[in-house]
């Protein structure tokens, strides 16, 4: 890097035809997608001394002005994210003009961390995580009072601005998703049935042992009580349905 950087090789724009880039990259699947996807007759492409690569820019006039840079991390990623495709390496890394500047830089990064959210929620106990509801959010009290003061303040804002709030269900049949079009531009990114079984809960109070296990207990904390309006789901019968008195969802409170 740092012989690159002193060489100061400069970036120049070159535009390449679809069947140049397809020859150029043809020991590159990746590139290659992409190529097929992307570009109808031609692109941009930035040369720098023997290396190219597809991209709109504009970037820095030449690597001279990257004096100084670290690499930061990198991960392993599937193509496109799905599985079934080749793994590749990630390296992520920052330049900076100037020493000072980097110093800077990663000072800001090391304070951010500090204020990281996951750090302080957990320090504070905001918030937890569990295996039993992978990704999804367990508001501890304090956190919840956050939670809902915010959503205080978003109601005050709506109502200034004349909106109206309402509930809606939380799941839906596909041919909705179709029918608007968000199944062809989301369905892999919604969240469908894996090959794990999981259940839409009917009741909140699994979730509450869940929280209430999340740490050391002692007797002198009795009695906990907990509060949710978390919406459950269940599979009633269509004949025992009626009106508000029998549904298949509601919030509990």
């Amino acid at each position: 890097m740092s012989k690159i950087a002193k060489a100061n090789y400069k970036f120049e724009k070159v535009i390449k035809s679809k069947e140049e880039l397809l020859e150029m990259y043809k020991d590159n699947p990746c590139k290659i997608y992409f190529i097929e996807k992307n570009v109808d007759r031609e692109t941009s492409v930035y040369e720098n001394d023997k290396f190219y690569d597809m991209c709109l820019g504009p970037h820095i006039n030449s690597t001279g002005q990257a004096k100084a840079f670290k690499l930061l991390k990198t991960s392993s990623v599937y193509f496109l994210n799905d599985s079934s495709n080749a793994s590749l390496q990630r390296i992520y890394g920052i330049s900076f003009p100037s020493k000072d500047l980097l110093k800077a830089y990663l000072d800001k990064v090391e304070k951010a961390k500090e204020m990281d959210h996951r750090k302080v929620g957990k320090e504070m106990d905001l918030f937890f995580f569990h295996k039993y509801s992978a990704g999804s959010c367990f508001w501890l009290p304090d956190g919840a009072h956050i939670y809902n003061k915010l959503i205080e303040f978003l109601r005050g804002e709506y109502r200034k601005r004349g909106f109206s709030e309402v509930i809606t269900p939380n799941i839906f049949s596909v041919d909705l998703w179709k029918e608007s079009g968000h199944y062809q531009n989301y369905k892999d990114h919604m969240y469908m049935i894996e090959k794990e079984d999981f259940g839409l809960k009917p009741m909140n109070c699994p979730g509450h042992c869940l929280m209430f296990r999340s740490t050391e207990r002692s007797f002198k904390d009795l009695p906990i009580r907990f509060a949710d309006f978390g919406v459950i789901h269940r599979n009633e019968i269509s004949g025992a349905l009626s009106g508000l008195t029998r549904v298949r969802t509601i919030p509990a409170g």
